[in-house]
């Protein structure tokens, strides 16, 4: 997402990352380049909501995405009814879901389909 976030941003393209709460996670490595970050990663355990705030932001700084990582509740997730993750929405500027993707992979039809929503005014 960072990588097509930074390409089609200066066209209109917005990303927000959400996630939940989780009593669990991973942190990559604190130096090196992005692999090797990511090759270097931690488990955290144990965590409660406030730690996983700490670590979210800890998580943020070094991954380095280009856009925001907010946390939903349990209702709003419920509300889209998201069935695991990750999962991705694109919503056109009518605010409508015109995409939903489970799980990563498929760049090329998720670029298709945001270069499309881009064209339509």
């Amino acid at each position: 997402m960072h990588a097509l976030h930074n390409k089609l941003s200066k066209d209109g393209f917005s990303v927000l990352g959400v996630t939940k709460y989780f009593d669990r996670g991973s942190l990559p490595g604190e130096s090196g380049d992005m692999k090797a970050r990511l090759s270097k990663t931690t488990s955290v355990k144990d965590m409660d909501e406030k730690d996983f705030g700490e670590h979210l932001k800890t998580f943020h700084e070094r991954v380095q995405p280009s856009y925001p990582f907010v946390v939903a509740s349990k209702e709003e997730l419920d509300a889209y009814k998201v069935p695991g993750y990750p999962t991705l929405f694109v919503v056109n500027r009518q605010g409508i879901i015109v995409y939903l993707q489970v799980g990563g992979g498929r760049e090329a039809i998720l670029e298709a389909v945001i270069r499309r929503q881009l064209q339509e005014k």
